[in-house]
């Protein structure tokens, strides 16, 4: 009798498992397995030898590797589209579980862009632990594409950034309102002026956050607005990093209040009085408009609209609601 030949076989889809549609969705996601070992702390050899298998089992390729990068090959496409909604539906599955539960167990990820991840969610999120110690939470600080592409991806349940990038599959919801100020170091020759102008602060040094930053988005518009042209002295990636050199004596730089407060309490930072200073913008919100949210993240979305957790933290900003 002549030997069945793989492609006529039957599949054995009893074979395939969850996790290996987790990997090969997770590696698609991320257009690298090193990247997809990383979000799913696995080994890379791990993740390798999942998508094998699952390749394997199928008969199929499903991923080119393109050197470091990988695609999805046309097989992979099609079967990226079921693992997609079957492991939406295993998440449905889930957040009913947890519902019956309540929120006394689960998990809450949360993503945040670095000034809201670094000086205001953390307080939150131990007030919200506090009412709810059953609750794994995790925090992501990034930037505010990365963070809500990893919302858009559902590997966060929300995340809080600043001038929220439009996207029609996310739910932006305002949050409350930062302020940006000048500042300057102790003893600086500008501290005793009142009514500055954007053209008289110009001639100075300014420390700056990186081009993507909303900061310095904010601080350009308001540039451009007053037709002066800053000098950028020095790029620096952190907040912590530019409040240390504009105590050094470098320049000049516009931060948020919650990130200098201390700093400004202290004496060691200046606030200028600034025309059109300070810049008030306004935190958002984002998760996933198709996702039907778990009662945690519901929970805690109210939880931070509220803001009375901030004055319990005794927060040194003054806070205000988001504008209209």
């Amino acid at each position: 009798m002549p030997e069945t030949s793989p492609a006529s076989q039957e599949l054995d889809l009893d074979r395939v498992t969850l996790r290996q549609l987790r990997t090969f969705k997770t590696v698609a996601d991320m257009a690298s397995f090193s990247l997809a070992a990383h979000r799913l702390r696995l080994s890379q050899p791990s993740v390798s030898y999942q998508v094998k298998e699952l390749e394997d089992t199928l008969g199929l390729p499903l991923l080119d590797r393109l050197g470091k990068r990988v695609q999805l090959t046309e097989a992979g496409s099609m079967l990226y589209g079921y693992a997609r909604r079957i492991l939406d539906e295993l998440d449905e599955a889930a957040l009913a579980a947890e519902e019956m539960r309540g929120i006394k167990r689960g998990s809450l990820r949360v993503g945040a862009s670095t000034t809201v991840g670094i000086y205001l969610l953390p307080a939150a999120l131990g007030a919200f632990k506090k009412l709810h110690p059953g609750l794994v939470i995790s925090l992501e600080i990034g930037t505010r594409e990365r963070v809500q592409q990893q919302v858009l991806r559902n590997e966060l349940d929300l995340a809080v950034v600043g001038p929220a990038l439009k996207d029609p599959d996310l739910v932006i919801v305002p949050f409350i309102s930062d302020e940006l100020v000048v500042v300057a170091p102790a003893g600086h020759g500008l501290a005793a002026r009142r009514a500055l102008t954007l053209k008289d602060v110009a001639r100075e040094p300014f420390i700056m956050r990186e081009a993507s930053s909303g900061s310095r988005w904010s601080l350009e518009k308001a540039a451009r607005k007053a037709g002066a042209k800053l000098q950028v002295a020095m790029e620096l990636g952190s907040n912590g990093a530019i409040k240390h050199a504009v105590e050094s004596g470098l320049g000049l730089a516009v931060l948020s209040r919650f990130a200098c407060a201390l700093e400004i309490a202290s004496g060691r930072l200046v606030e200028l009085d600034v025309q059109g200073f300070p810049i008030q913008r306004d935190w958002h919100i984002v998760h996933l408009r198709r996702r039907r949210l778990p009662a945690s993240v519901r929970a805690f979305i109210d939880f931070l609209k509220d803001t009375t957790w901030l004055s319990r933290n005794g927060s040194r900003s003054r806070v205000r609601p988001p504008t209209d």
